[in-house]
């Protein structure tokens, strides 16, 4: 990923301007499947790839996996390992693309299907510290298609995508259709206990290079890291676990080692070293905590409570701003301001009242057409990639 936004620029309008012309003059391979993420292979690139592996897609397609991270376990037959940089050779061949994080400022063939997925629905507001995507009035695009949940975010990624309404294509995130498949809680050693996951967005990242919000000192909203050890003591009188899992660019110098009866803070490289898969997670999840994070709305296809921790949301309006233009509607559950709404929340999750259930599924409706867990499936057809061919 190139930070310097003056060099990004310079090798669009050059070399990459280039490459389209070649692009435009090559032949594609039909059989051939790029799947590009330049901030982790993971996501709905990652679940996409998971589905096309279980599915023996891989019998009828050549199936390139580009990554900028090492490749650790063993490679299936017919998929190819290769970095970002090479990626751009198998782009020039490939009939197929899909990207979840970033992409290749590459203009499609017309033999070419090119499918953004990107990471999640709009709730948060469009990322005033990183560039916009500007192409040509929408006469060109990078993609072919995006995809969009609903058809009512259709507007925010014709605008934010700059590729027209007639390239957006409607159909759930693949991440979620992991959600049906829960881990039984037995295998997360907590046993007759409410699960409940935190997932707070990020608010300050080392590797990006910035702040959503300026203010922010703590790990995670509504607890001070002094308090982590009262909020433990407060659960496990509610018979509660806690997961905490920090966004991957969260900057979590401060976090300190501790261990916690009924708390487990959950740093991305201590997840994955865990070998959890997150929407497996969540489908095991009896509620969610989150802020601005679009999770919620993924969340909702299994309509369980959800709770909205929003100390700073008035900061957070004037750095990000939303999406949306009521956000309140669309948080359909408790409002966290304070360590006693905390407790509260959680002692209605121990005690099984749900005031929010009849709201979450209005909304659901509304910001989730597909609710059959068939996503992986439905986004590779949208991109021209069948099961049987």
């Amino acid at each position: 990923m190139i930070k310097n936004l003056k060099i990004k620029k310079l090798l669009i309008n050059t070399i990459f301007r280039g490459l389209s012309v070649i692009n435009s003059i090559l032949p594609k391979e039909d059989n051939m499947v790029l799947l590009y993420s330049n901030m982790g292979f993971r996501d709905n690139v990652g679940y996409l790839y998971t589905y096309m592996i279980e599915h023996n897609y891989n019998t009828n397609y050549r199936i390139i996996r580009s990554q900028n991270e090492p490749f650790v376990g063993i490679v299936p037959s017919n998929v190819i390992v290769v970095n970002n940089i090479e990626a751009i050779f198998y782009y020039l061949k490939a009939g197929h693309v899909f990207y979840t994080f970033g992409k290749l400022p590459i203009y499609p063939s017309k033999n070419q299907k090119v499918v953004q997925m990107w990471h999640g629905s709009p709730f948060k507001g469009a990322d005033k510290k990183q560039e916009s995507e500007i192409t040509n009035n929408h006469t060109q695009s990078y993609y072919t298609n995006v995809l969009s949940a609903s058809e009512i975010f259709t507007d925010f990624w014709a605008e934010k995508f700059d590729c027209g309404k007639k390239r957006i294509s409607i159909c759930g995130h693949p991440r979620t259709d992991a959600m049906i498949y829960p881990y039984r809680k037995e295998e997360l050693d907590i046993l007759n206990k409410k699960l409940v996951i935190w997932m707070p967005t990020f608010r300050k990242s080392k590797k990006l290079g910035y702040d959503d919000i300026a203010t922010f000192n703590n790990i995670i909203p509504i607890v001070e890291d002094s308090e982590f050890q009262k909020l433990n003591t407060e659960i496990s009188k509610l018979n509660i676990y806690l997961i905490v899992k920090l966004h991957p660019m969260q900057d979590t110098d401060s976090l300190r080692t501790i261990k916690f009866s009924n708390i487990n803070l959950m740093t991305h490289e201590k997840f994955n070293n865990m070998g959890l898969d997150l929407y497996r997670l969540l489908g095991t999840a009896d509620a969610l905590i989150t802020d601005y994070s679009s999770v919620f709305y993924d969340f909702m296809l299994i309509n369980r409570p959800i709770a909205f921790t929003e100390d700073d949301i008035d900061d957070y309006k004037e750095s990000r701003g939303f999406a949306v233009n009521d956000p309140n509607y669309f948080r359909a559950g408790h409002k966290i301001k304070t360590f006693n709404d905390l407790i509260t929340f959680l002692k209605d999750v121990s005690e099984e009242n749900d005031p929010w259930k009849e709201q979450r599924n209005k909304v659901n409706n509304k910001v989730n057409k597909y609710r059959d867990f068939m996503n992986s499936k439905r986004a590779l057809k949208i991109g021209g990639v069948f099961e049987d061919v």
